[in-house]
């Protein structure tokens, strides 16, 4: 490389592009020409530095380890503050994107110019505080921006929390509980209780998306929209039969209506999503219930979620296993249809993994081993078994971050002495 192209280069650059003509010669006497090859790292985060560099022909990626920060090509200036402030660390890594040729400034042979010639030093303060001007307006920008996305996302909660249920079926004989704690702002867990068929049968729904964040949230409403409204339609259809007798009788395990609703439920949910978003790859583990007060049988379906415990005072009475594969991932999927038995005295509890999953400290789980223990301790309403659970996940994780969705739906038979 000349002197003269070195010189352009250098004049080019938005670190010199108003610097007197006498000071870039100057400095073009002292740089050294370097270069790095595509992939080649030439300095990580942390790193002491002692030079700084002016891009001459290729291009860079400033980055902190997968985060990709910037990329800068020809005329772009890094490495500047780590060189002129003593014992300060690189605050980037720099990765070459193509081969490079860089134009090195030493901080001895800088220092020792600015020491003779005042007017670099001048340039040098007048560029930095134009730098430190633009870095104060970009955050400040960004600054409304990121407000101006919590309030939206704060809006987007309070829509999404609308999707879960404000109160849940209060009947003689029995109770319903719930626990909901979302990890994020917005939520992949959703549950669900609602009557139909006269009020007599309640649907029963507990359901886990795939992922984190935002998208998880869409697709949970999706997911939980598709799931009650089938329901519900379903019930509908019930009601618009012409023989009045069979109208009034609500549908149980024992007829084919609960077995036909929730599959139907279940089969037009999982079609919908694998088949019109298969590219997203999004899918939902789901327990599904449809639980008769006169008679407590439940019939149930369980597409790859968490087994339900089933439980009384003498401890835990059954699992409620899968029947079925996730939802949204495989068209066509068969779900099957099981039948379980809610007596007097017995309470039901679905749970997300965030329970079992949840992590303290050290990085351990909760684990099934010790949820289940708490199943073992005699009688107690569904509430009681709700706030027991939380409360030992609490000790449990102490200060730990929350990673997933807590959620736990509870039913409880309960003996007719105690209503």
């Amino acid at each position: 490389m000349t002197a003269d192209t070195i010189y352009k280069d250098l004049r080019l650059s938005l670190l010199l592009e108003a610097t007197p003509d006498s000071v870039v010669n100057k400095l073009a006497e002292i740089v050294e020409i370097t270069s790095i090859k595509a992939g080649e790292t030439l300095f990580e985060k942390g790193d002491q530095g002692n030079a700084m560099y002016i891009i001459s022909s290729g291009e860079v990626r400033a980055h902190e380890g997968d985060l990709k920060l910037s990329l800068l090509g020809k005329g772009r200036v890094f490495g500047e503050m780590a060189t002129l402030a003593e014992n300060e660390v690189r605050s980037a890594s720099i990765t070459a994107e193509k081969d490079c040729t860089l134009l090195r400034l030493e901080r001895d042979a800088l220092f020792d110019l600015m020491s003779r010639e005042p007017e670099i030093a001048k340039t040098f303060i007048h560029v930095l505080c134009q730098r430190e001007k633009n870095f104060i307006q970009d955050v400040t920008k960004h600054s409304y921006e990121v407000r101006a996305f919590e309030r939206e996302l704060e809006i987007g909660r309070k829509i999404q929390a609308g999707f879960l249920p404000k109160s849940l079926p209060q009947e003689p004989g029995w109770e319903f509980a719930a626990h909901f704690r979302a990890a994020r702002e917005v939520a992949g867990d959703f549950y669900d209780a609602f009557e139909v068929s006269s009020g007599r049968n309640v649907a029963l729904v507990l359901g886990d998306v795939c992922d984190k964040g935002i998208g998880a949230a869409l697709f949970m409403t999706l997911f939980r929209s598709l799931i009650r409204a089938t329901l519900i339609s379903g019930d509908i259809m019930n009601w618009a039969k012409t023989d009045a007798e069979l109208r009034d009788q609500p549908f149980n395990i024992e007829t084919p209506e609960c077995s036909q609703s929730l599959n139907t439920a279940a089969c037009l949910a999982n079609n919908y999503i694998a088949r019109t978003h298969a590219k997203d790859s999004m899918f939902a583990s789901m327990f599904l219930g449809m639980l008769n007060l006169d008679t407590g049988s439940l019939c149930y379906l369980n597409a790859g979620h968490e087994a339900p415990v089933i439980f009384n005072r003498e401890g835990i009475k059954r699992r409620l296993d899968p029947t079925g594969p996730v939802v949204g991932i495989f068209p066509g999927a068969n779900y099957g249809i099981e039948q379980a038995q809610l007596n007097p005295g017995d309470c039901l509890i679905a749970y997300s993994d965030g329970v079992t999953e949840a992590v303290n400290i050290n990085a351990d789980q909760f684990g099934e081993g010790r949820l289940l223990s708490l199943f073992e301790r005699g009688e107690r309403s569904a509430q009681d078994t709700l706030e027991e659970v939380i409360s030992q996940l609490h000790d449990f994780t102490g200060d730990a971050e929350q990673f997933d969705d807590i959620t736990l739906l509870g039913v409880c038979n309960v003996p007719q002495d105690k209503t």
